[in-house]
């Protein structure tokens, strides 16, 4: 049962536990370093927070379905299984569960550690040269122009507008003198 923790946060992103607490999903925002030369890709982690008093009921009907059950035999299972988990954790003995973290008892409440996540804030790569992250736009800038047409580019575009504007004019004398 341990093994279907871990698919259905995937999905569903919350599981209430009897006895333990409730598991959900925490989105962590990208970083940018206060240099602006480093972004940490966003990701999301396992929170805890402990005290719950009744179990998904959507998680006992995932249970069934996977494991080809009634709803009633699914349901006791699960919640035979959730005490002997909420049990081992009142007895001080660590729980681990795949992907999601480790339970283990600490004072009179439950601790909780996740497993770290597959990229973290440590991992930050480099912004790619050229560019600097505006903490006062909130958004990625050239440093320096790369050429004059990065600065003048309007120029270019009036000159461009109005040799159209002179080819369209000209086609139409000219169609004009034909007849």
């Amino acid at each position: 049962m341990l093994d279907y923790i871990y698919p259905f946060l995937l999905i569903h992103k919350k599981l209430q536990l009897a006895g333990i607490g409730t598991l959900y999903f925490e989105r962590v925002s990208a970083v940018v370093d206060p240099s602006g030369e480093h972004i940490a890709a966003p990701y999301e982690k396992v929170s805890f927070t402990p005290g719950a008093d009744v179990t998904d009921a959507s998680f006992m009907a995932w249970v069934a379905t996977i494991d080809h059950l009634d709803m009633d035999t699914a349901t006791s299972t699960t919640q035979l299984a959730v005490q002997d988990l909420a049990s081992s954790i009142h007895l001080k003995q660590p729980v681990v569960i795949a992907s999601v973290g480790s339970f283990y008892k600490e004072g009179a409440g439950i601790s909780f550690k996740p497993h770290e996540p597959l990229y973290t804030p440590q991992d930050a790569i480099a912004i790619p040269a050229g560019l600097q992250w505006s903490f006062k736009k909130g958004l990625f800038i050239k440093q320096l122009p790369m050429s004059i047409m990065d600065t003048y580019w309007w120029i270019a575009a009036l000159v461009l507008a109005f040799a159209g504007t002179l080819a369209i004019v000209n086609y139409y004398f000219n169609l004009n003198a034909q007849f």
